[in-house]
Protein backbone atom coordinates (compact mmCIF):
# COMPACT_ATOMS: atom_id res chain seq x y z
CA UNK A 1 0.00 0.00 0.00
CA UNK A 2 2.64 2.48 0.72
CA UNK A 3 4.16 1.29 -2.84
CA UNK A 4 1.21 2.29 -4.45
CA UNK A 5 1.44 5.92 -2.70
CA UNK A 6 4.60 6.23 -3.68
CA UNK A 7 4.12 5.42 -7.46
CA UNK A 8 1.18 8.14 -7.23
CA UNK A 9 3.49 10.83 -5.44
CA UNK A 10 6.17 10.19 -8.33
CA UNK A 11 3.77 9.85 -11.29
CA UNK A 12 2.04 13.29 -10.18
CA UNK A 13 5.60 14.63 -9.81
CA UNK A 14 6.68 13.38 -13.07
CA UNK A 15 3.43 14.98 -14.62
CA UNK A 16 4.57 18.40 -12.87
CA UNK A 17 8.02 18.36 -14.25
CA UNK A 18 7.61 17.81 -17.45
CA UNK A 19 4.18 20.55 -17.70
CA UNK A 20 7.45 23.15 -15.91
CA UNK A 21 9.48 21.88 -18.78
CA UNK A 22 6.93 23.27 -21.39
CA UNK A 23 6.33 26.54 -19.71
CA UNK A 24 9.99 26.86 -19.30
CA UNK A 25 9.95 26.88 -23.55
CA UNK A 26 9.58 29.94 -25.87
CA UNK A 27 7.36 29.07 -28.23
CA UNK A 28 8.16 28.95 -31.68
CA UNK A 29 7.05 32.07 -33.82
CA UNK A 30 4.59 31.30 -36.52
CA UNK A 31 6.09 30.77 -40.13
CA UNK A 32 4.79 33.04 -42.83
CA UNK A 33 4.80 30.98 -46.22
CA UNK A 34 5.95 34.15 -48.38
CA UNK A 35 9.04 34.40 -46.30
CA UNK A 36 9.62 30.55 -46.08
CA UNK A 37 9.69 30.37 -50.07
CA UNK A 38 11.39 33.96 -50.75
CA UNK A 39 14.55 32.46 -48.58
CA UNK A 40 14.41 28.94 -50.40
CA UNK A 41 14.57 30.43 -53.38
CA UNK A 42 16.96 33.26 -53.20
CA UNK A 43 19.56 31.93 -49.66
CA UNK A 44 22.42 30.54 -51.77
CA UNK A 45 23.66 29.15 -48.65
CA UNK A 46 21.40 26.52 -47.84
CA UNK A 47 22.31 23.37 -47.46
CA UNK A 48 19.21 21.13 -48.82
CA UNK A 49 21.37 17.91 -48.27
CA UNK A 50 21.10 18.37 -44.74
CA UNK A 51 17.29 17.92 -43.66
CA UNK A 52 17.22 19.49 -40.48
CA UNK A 53 17.88 23.62 -41.87
CA UNK A 54 15.67 22.99 -44.77
CA UNK A 55 13.09 22.12 -41.99
CA UNK A 56 14.15 24.63 -39.43
CA UNK A 57 12.88 27.05 -42.50
CA UNK A 58 9.63 25.46 -43.41
CA UNK A 59 8.17 24.79 -40.12
CA UNK A 60 10.15 27.41 -38.38
CA UNK A 61 11.11 25.41 -35.52
CA UNK A 62 14.50 24.75 -34.93
CA UNK A 63 15.84 21.38 -33.75
CA UNK A 64 17.55 23.03 -30.94
CA UNK A 65 16.40 19.64 -27.93
CA UNK A 66 19.44 18.17 -29.20
CA UNK A 67 21.59 19.67 -26.35
CA UNK A 68 19.11 19.70 -23.19
CA UNK A 69 18.64 23.00 -21.58
CA UNK A 70 20.24 23.66 -17.96
CA UNK A 71 16.33 24.43 -17.20
CA UNK A 72 15.93 20.57 -18.85
CA UNK A 73 19.04 18.75 -16.41
CA UNK A 74 17.87 20.41 -13.48
CA UNK A 75 14.40 19.00 -14.01
CA UNK A 76 15.51 15.79 -15.21
CA UNK A 77 18.10 15.38 -12.04
CA UNK A 78 14.80 15.97 -10.08
CA UNK A 79 12.62 13.56 -11.51
CA UNK A 80 15.65 10.84 -10.99
CA UNK A 81 15.57 11.68 -7.04
CA UNK A 82 11.48 10.78 -7.46
CA UNK A 83 12.04 7.59 -9.23
CA UNK A 84 14.87 6.72 -6.84
CA UNK A 85 12.60 7.00 -4.00
CA UNK A 86 10.13 5.21 -5.28
CA UNK A 87 12.83 2.09 -5.53
CA UNK A 88 13.13 1.86 -1.72
CA UNK A 89 9.57 1.01 -1.54
CA UNK A 90 10.01 -1.85 -4.50
CA UNK A 91 12.45 -2.91 -2.27
CA UNK A 92 10.93 -3.23 0.95
CA UNK A 93 8.07 -5.74 -0.45
CA UNK A 94 10.94 -8.37 -0.71
CA UNK A 95 12.29 -7.46 3.21
CA UNK A 96 10.65 -8.33 5.96
CA UNK A 97 13.89 -8.10 8.49
CA UNK A 98 14.21 -4.53 9.84
CA UNK A 99 11.34 -3.20 6.97
CA UNK A 100 9.38 -1.54 9.71
CA UNK A 101 12.90 0.31 10.09
CA UNK A 102 13.32 1.06 6.79
CA UNK A 103 10.07 2.54 6.22
CA UNK A 104 10.78 4.94 8.96
CA UNK A 105 13.89 6.05 6.81
CA UNK A 106 11.83 6.46 4.15
CA UNK A 107 10.19 9.40 5.38
CA UNK A 108 13.13 11.57 4.93
CA UNK A 109 13.25 11.37 1.15
CA UNK A 110 9.42 11.99 1.43
CA UNK A 111 9.68 15.06 2.83
CA UNK A 112 12.78 16.63 0.90
CA UNK A 113 10.76 16.03 -2.26
CA UNK A 114 7.60 16.93 -1.00
CA UNK A 115 8.72 20.29 0.26
CA UNK A 116 10.78 20.93 -3.79
CA UNK A 117 7.34 20.50 -5.61
CA UNK A 118 6.44 23.17 -3.31
CA UNK A 119 9.33 25.10 -3.31
CA UNK A 120 9.28 25.04 -6.99
CA UNK A 121 5.63 26.24 -7.52
CA UNK A 122 6.27 29.28 -5.20
CA UNK A 123 8.95 30.31 -7.64
CA UNK A 124 7.01 29.93 -10.73
CA UNK A 125 4.23 31.98 -9.46
CA UNK A 126 6.82 34.73 -7.82
CA UNK A 127 8.87 34.75 -10.36
CA UNK A 128 6.35 33.28 -13.83
CA UNK A 129 8.38 32.38 -17.25
CA UNK A 130 7.12 34.04 -20.12
CA UNK A 131 6.71 31.35 -22.72
CA UNK A 132 5.04 33.16 -24.88
CA UNK A 133 6.85 36.31 -25.59
CA UNK A 134 7.91 35.34 -28.96
CA UNK A 135 4.28 36.03 -29.89
CA UNK A 136 4.30 39.56 -27.83
CA UNK A 137 7.41 40.30 -30.03
CA UNK A 138 5.50 39.99 -33.35
CA UNK A 139 2.68 41.96 -31.63
CA UNK A 140 5.28 44.52 -30.61
CA UNK A 141 6.55 44.98 -34.40
CA UNK A 142 2.97 45.40 -35.51
CA UNK A 143 2.56 48.18 -32.97
CA UNK A 144 5.11 50.04 -34.25
CA UNK A 145 4.31 49.82 -37.84
CA UNK A 146 0.91 51.13 -37.03
CA UNK A 147 2.34 54.18 -34.76
CA UNK A 148 4.82 54.90 -37.64
CA UNK A 149 2.17 55.12 -39.90
CA UNK A 150 0.07 57.28 -37.51
CA UNK A 151 2.54 59.47 -37.05
CA UNK A 152 3.23 60.13 -40.79
CA UNK A 153 0.01 61.04 -42.06
CA UNK A 154 0.09 64.23 -43.17
CA UNK A 155 -2.29 66.98 -44.60
CA UNK A 156 -1.51 69.52 -46.83
CA UNK A 157 -1.26 72.94 -45.69
CA UNK A 158 -4.57 74.21 -47.54
CA UNK A 159 -6.45 71.00 -46.78
CA UNK A 160 -9.89 70.06 -48.63
CA UNK A 161 -12.74 68.58 -46.69
CA UNK A 162 -12.55 65.32 -48.41
CA UNK A 163 -8.82 65.23 -47.70
CA UNK A 164 -9.69 65.96 -43.95
CA UNK A 165 -12.22 63.48 -43.90
CA UNK A 166 -9.80 60.67 -45.64
CA UNK A 167 -7.39 61.52 -42.61
CA UNK A 168 -9.96 60.96 -39.85
CA UNK A 169 -11.15 57.61 -41.47
CA UNK A 170 -7.24 56.37 -41.92
CA UNK A 171 -6.54 57.81 -38.15
CA UNK A 172 -9.88 55.67 -37.04
CA UNK A 173 -8.80 52.78 -38.68
CA UNK A 174 -5.18 52.56 -37.10
CA UNK A 175 -6.75 52.59 -33.91
CA UNK A 176 -9.06 49.94 -34.92
CA UNK A 177 -5.83 47.62 -35.45
CA UNK A 178 -4.19 49.01 -32.75
CA UNK A 179 -7.32 47.91 -30.22
CA UNK A 180 -7.21 44.93 -32.03
CA UNK A 181 -3.52 44.41 -31.19
CA UNK A 182 -4.12 45.05 -27.38
CA UNK A 183 -6.82 42.55 -27.75
CA UNK A 184 -4.33 40.11 -29.03
CA UNK A 185 -1.54 41.09 -26.64
CA UNK A 186 -4.55 39.93 -23.45
CA UNK A 187 -4.93 36.97 -24.88
CA UNK A 188 -1.41 35.73 -24.92
CA UNK A 189 -1.37 37.17 -21.31
CA UNK A 190 -4.44 34.84 -20.44
CA UNK A 191 -3.37 31.82 -22.25
CA UNK A 192 0.08 32.04 -20.88
CA UNK A 193 -1.46 32.56 -17.82
CA UNK A 194 -3.52 29.41 -17.57
CA UNK A 195 -0.39 27.14 -18.67
CA UNK A 196 1.03 28.73 -15.48
CA UNK A 197 -1.70 27.81 -13.08
CA UNK A 198 -1.87 24.42 -14.67
CA UNK A 199 1.70 23.60 -14.02
CA UNK A 200 1.93 25.39 -10.66
CA UNK A 201 -1.28 23.23 -9.50
CA UNK A 202 0.20 20.06 -10.64
CA UNK A 203 3.43 20.66 -8.29
CA UNK A 204 0.41 21.52 -5.96
CA UNK A 205 -1.22 18.05 -6.18
CA UNK A 206 2.10 16.51 -6.38
CA UNK A 207 3.02 18.00 -2.60
CA UNK A 208 -0.22 17.59 -0.92
CA UNK A 209 0.48 13.78 -2.39
CA UNK A 210 4.23 13.77 -0.78
CA UNK A 211 2.99 15.39 2.66
CA UNK A 212 -0.04 12.73 2.91
CA UNK A 213 2.69 10.04 1.88
CA UNK A 214 5.06 11.48 5.24
CA UNK A 215 2.42 11.31 7.56
CA UNK A 216 1.49 8.03 6.44
CA UNK A 217 5.00 6.62 6.83
CA UNK A 218 4.97 8.16 10.25
CA UNK A 219 1.86 6.13 11.34
CA UNK A 220 2.22 3.09 9.63
CA UNK A 221 3.66 0.95 12.92
CA UNK A 222 0.83 1.98 14.67
CA UNK A 223 -2.35 1.69 12.28
CA UNK A 224 -4.25 -1.40 11.11
CA UNK A 225 -3.81 -2.63 6.94
CA UNK A 226 -8.03 -1.81 6.89
CA UNK A 227 -6.99 1.90 8.07
CA UNK A 228 -3.75 1.98 5.99
CA UNK A 229 -6.13 0.98 2.91
CA UNK A 230 -8.50 4.22 3.67
CA UNK A 231 -5.80 6.26 4.17
CA UNK A 232 -4.19 5.38 0.51
CA UNK A 233 -7.64 5.50 -0.70
CA UNK A 234 -7.93 9.25 -0.04
CA UNK A 235 -4.34 10.36 -1.18
CA UNK A 236 -4.70 8.77 -4.25
CA UNK A 237 -7.92 10.93 -4.85
CA UNK A 238 -6.56 14.27 -3.68
CA UNK A 239 -5.92 15.95 -7.03
CA UNK A 240 -10.08 16.15 -6.97
CA UNK A 241 -9.54 19.03 -4.23
CA UNK A 242 -7.01 21.14 -6.03
CA UNK A 243 -8.38 21.80 -9.20
CA UNK A 244 -9.66 25.21 -11.19
CA UNK A 245 -7.16 27.72 -12.84
CA UNK A 246 -8.00 30.97 -11.09
CA UNK A 247 -5.09 32.91 -10.33
CA UNK A 248 -6.42 33.45 -6.96
CA UNK A 249 -7.29 30.69 -5.53
CA UNK A 250 -3.79 28.88 -6.46
CA UNK A 251 -2.48 31.81 -4.14
CA UNK A 252 -5.17 30.63 -1.94
CA UNK A 253 -3.66 26.67 -2.61
CA UNK A 254 0.05 27.74 -1.99
CA UNK A 255 -0.77 29.61 1.10
CA UNK A 256 -2.55 26.34 2.59
CA UNK A 257 -0.09 23.93 1.45
CA UNK A 258 2.61 25.91 3.09
CA UNK A 259 0.55 26.19 6.22
CA UNK A 260 -0.39 22.29 6.70
CA UNK A 261 3.70 21.66 5.82
CA UNK A 262 4.81 24.41 8.33
CA UNK A 263 2.12 22.58 10.99
CA UNK A 264 4.53 19.37 10.30
CA UNK A 265 8.21 20.81 12.52
CA UNK A 266 10.15 17.91 10.51
CA UNK A 267 8.74 19.54 6.99
CA UNK A 268 9.07 22.95 8.13
CA UNK A 269 12.79 22.31 8.83
CA UNK A 270 13.44 20.74 5.45
CA UNK A 271 11.40 24.01 3.93
CA UNK A 272 13.78 25.52 5.60
CA UNK A 273 16.99 23.94 4.94
CA UNK A 274 16.13 23.57 1.28
CA UNK A 275 15.34 27.75 0.95
CA UNK A 276 18.76 28.42 2.73
CA UNK A 277 20.60 25.95 0.08
CA UNK A 278 18.90 27.32 -2.75
CA UNK A 279 20.05 30.67 -2.17
CA UNK A 280 23.34 29.39 -1.96
CA UNK A 281 23.18 27.97 -5.08
CA UNK A 282 22.79 24.24 -3.74
CA UNK A 283 25.21 22.17 -5.76
CA UNK A 284 23.55 19.51 -8.38
CA UNK A 285 25.73 16.91 -6.37
CA UNK A 286 23.75 17.36 -2.96
CA UNK A 287 23.42 15.10 -0.53
CA UNK A 288 20.60 16.14 1.28
CA UNK A 289 17.61 14.15 -0.22
CA UNK A 290 19.74 10.78 -0.85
Amino acid sequence: MLRVTAENFRDRAADAITSVKQIYQLHDLPTNDNSAIDRLLNDTSIQFAIPGEVNTIITGKSQQNIHSSDVDQALDSLQLEYDTAVEVFNKIETIDYESARIVAETAKPARCLTVKMLLLAKRIQERPPRPNDPERVLISIELKRLADEYRNLTISSQPQAEEIQLQVAKQEEIKRQVAKQIDEWRKVNFFEQQSLNESILKLLVAADTGRKLSELIDDYPNVSFEVLAARVTQIVGVATSLSGNNYNSIITKINTLQNQINQDQILKEFMKEISVKNRQMQPANSQLCQ
